[in-house]
């Protein structure tokens, strides 16, 4: 009796929160559905104008704007997530959005896209970098996502190659926090006798294999997405992989976050056909190479130095059509509209040899979970 009696006052206490929570989701609805109908009036005039219907930029200093009022309950991350799908939405009442990723599903690569355009996007798996880029520039797909470099093994490289072949710029960017999860079919990390993975999160996860799984055979294979795979059908079997891996695939997480640093960052790249519009916090991408002349690097470097531009990375590759003929990719402070930007560039074309504009894009924001 004392039992029943606790637990209708528990439901009481509870009955009013919950009847207002029911209000507030059937306001949300409401407003969600006008929200929809301006975003397809919008669509409608851009359509007339012949404008692109997708604006990263516009999009970024939206959720810019949203974030700006986090509080306690309510994160800049959860709002980032929440107003993200909203977007999506509104911009698949306007026109469906294709987007092309390094596949196959269910790795990093995807999660960074779902991340960038939401689930209301169409997303089409790419069999390696190129092929992104190929997608995109035959206009298959409005946006490719590539990765781009990750903050403990570097660049990569054939991201960086691909963008002098071909004429696509960069529109956007996402940092995604990388999460290794042990993953299998069987409840018990003591059963595991085998364990598959792509190189790098074999090799990001190294210390912990050691000392967790001395004695498991370690298989290197094409992608996290493919590892998850091999462990559906053995339960002996475990693969590393990322949450969306588990969900995907319908496996159980044995252990979470077992990657050795915990601050493993990879930067991904959207890339397309249009310019981006300044937000306020922008970079800009240039490659160029150099004539071979004494201090033709410094002289083009002096062209920031002497404007105050933050050149927040550099790196060079070798041509592959020019023997000990270098390419450098560079990253600047600043959207190519910006006085400062615009004349350094300028400049630079001067005393460069050949010099590309990779586009201006909005700056991105911390990583992504």
């Amino acid at each position: 009796m004392k039992h029943n009696s606790s637990e209708s006052a528990l439901h009481t206490l509870l009955d009013g929160h919950r009847e207002e929570i029911d209000n507030i989701d059937s306001q949300i609805i409401s407003l969600l559905s006008k929200r929809q109908e301006q975003a397809y009036a919008v669509g409608q005039i851009k359509r007339e104008k012949g404008i692109d219907i997708i604006d990263p930029a516009r999009e970024e200093v939206v959720l810019r704007s949203l974030t700006s009022r986090s509080g306690k309950n309510l994160t800049k991350e959860a709002i980032r997530h929440i107003f993200g799908e909203i977007i999506s939405a509104a911009r698949a009442v306007q026109e469906p959005l294709a987007v092309a990723f390094l596949g196959p599903e269910a790795t990093f690569s995807h999660n960074a896209a779902l991340s960038l355009f939401g689930h209301s996007a169409s997303f089409r798996a790419a069999e390696s970098i190129e092929e992104v880029f190929g997608l995109v520039e035959k206009g298959m797909c409005e946006q490719g996502v590539v990765p781009i470099e990750n903050s403990y093994e570097g660049s990569v490289n054939s991201t960086l190659d691909l963008f002098y072949h071909y004429n696509l710029k960069i529109c956007s960017e996402l940092f995604l926090r990388v999460r290794h999860h042990l993953l299998s079919k069987s409840a018990h990390i003591g059963k595991i006798k085998r364990l598959y993975s792509h190189p790098m999160a074999i090799a990001q996860c190294r210390a912990w294999i050691r000392s967790n799984l001395p004695e498991v055979t370690v298989k290197e294979v094409a992608s996290t997405s493919f590892a998850a795979r091999m462990a559906i059908d053995d339960p002996e079997a475990a693969a590393i992989g990322g949450r969306l891996s588990s969900l995907a695939y319908d496996l159980n997480i044995l252990e979470e976050n077992i990657e050795d640093h915990p601050d493993n960052v990879t930067r991904f790249l959207a890339v397309g056909k249009t310019e981006m519009q300044p937000t306020g916090k922008d970079k800009t991408s240039i490659l160029f190479f150099l004539s071979h002349r004494p201090g033709a690097l410094f002289k083009a470097l002096e062209s920031l130095a002497k404007r105050n531009i933050n050149m927040s990375r550099i790196e060079s590759r070798p041509m592959r059509t020019r023997n000990w003929e270098y390419v450098f990719f560079t990253d600047l402070d600043g959207h190519e509209k910006d006085s400062n930007i615009h004349d350094a560039i300028v400049e630079m074309e001067g005393c460069c040899a050949f010099l590309k504009r990779l586009g201006s894009y909005p700056a991105g924001s911390e990583p992504w979970s």
